[in-house]
């Protein structure tokens, strides 16, 4: 899974109907951050650091026996402007043609991924990456709505969160530049009810991590909670303080303000309550797709997933 912020690299294998972890790595790549605004170009020191984590990978799935292999791109890949010349070495690197993903087969991988398990219900989820955001809402395993907005905490942060310093200013920039983005896609959702609301993504992890070091909440997402967490981190004058305030991990410090900007206005477009983190996502949805042909659809998403 070549995202826009990080390259994951998962094999899984199926034991007594579940999917069972065998390995996963993960390499940091900021593929969306790489891309020029203007000429849609990718830069040379982003494109070597991807190229060394396809190589990487590559030496790691030498180690295993696998019988199939999908290799996916996200948002940044249907940014790029020379995305044949990339394409062609990053799959020579990797030993395996790389797919690019539309954004309706991101929704669909995210929502059959996070199912895995889950009891037949209405539900929301959505998936906020380095170049744009996902929401679905299903029945089951069976998607019911979904819609994919070109706007993730990367091309947020680009605009507005580039420097070290948190300008309140910028900030309620950002706000209104998400809020424009992501209210004609909500719109499409009004008449949609929904029983739980599931979100999955580091962006969505790490504003969970926040919430508990503040004594906000058990992990939970809510609409309070996020309200306190903005006055927060507009008390911070720089990211350093806003991470020490908040526990952050360092990879994450850089793109915060700009993935909790997308949650908090996601909140406020979806009228949501409250977002559980789910375990399952665009990864588990892909290689369930994968085994779908061997394994009957129900017995698939029943089982929950185990992790080493």
């Amino acid at each position: 899974d070549l995202g826009s912020v990080s390259f994951h690299l998962v094999i899984m294998t199926q034991k007594n109907n579940r999917l069972v972890w065998v390995e996963c790595k993960k390499e940091i790549v900021r593929l969306a951050a790489g891309i020029d605004p203007i000429t849609g170009r990718l830069s040379n020191d982003v494109e070597r650091k991807a190229l060394r984590a396809l190589h990487y990978f590559a030496k790691t799935l030498s180690q295993f026996e696998v019988q199939d292999i999908a290799v996916v791109g996200t948002a940044a890949f249907r940014q790029l402007k020379d995305h044949r010349r990339f394409l062609k070495r990053a799959g020579e690197t990797l030993g395996h043609p790389i797919h690019i993903l539309s954004g309706d087969d991101e929704a669909r991988y995210i929502y059959r991924g996070v199912s895995i398990g889950l009891p037949k219900e209405q539900r929301f989820v959505f998936d906020i990456g380095g170049g744009s955001t996902e929401f679905v809402v299903g029945n089951g395993p069976d998607i019911v709505h979904s819609a994919s907005c070109d706007i993730g905490c990367i091309t947020l942060t680009q605009r507005f969160f580039n420097s070290q310093d948190i300008d309140k200013a910028l900030f309620a920039e950002a706000e209104m530049a998400a809020k424009a983005a992501l209210e004609p896609v909500a719109a499409g959702f009004s008449a949609i009810e929904w029983d739980s609301e599931l979100g999955t993504s580091g962006t969505v992890k790490a504003i969970s991590w926040a919430l508990q070091n503040l004594n906000i909440s058990d992990g939970i997402i809510t609409r309070e909670g996020l309200d306190v967490l903005r006055t927060v981190l507009l008390t911070c004058s720089n990211q350093a303080e806003m991470a020490k305030k908040l526990r952050l991990n360092p990879r994450r410090t850089s793109v915060f303000c700009g993935g909790f900007v997308l949650v908090d206005q996601a909140f406020k477009a979806f009228k949501l309550s409250y977002v559980k983190i789910a375990q399952g996502a665009i990864r588990e949805g892909i290689i369930a797709e994968m085994m779908a042909n061997d394994i009957h659809q129900s017995e698939l998403l029943e089982p929950a997933i185990l992790r080493p």
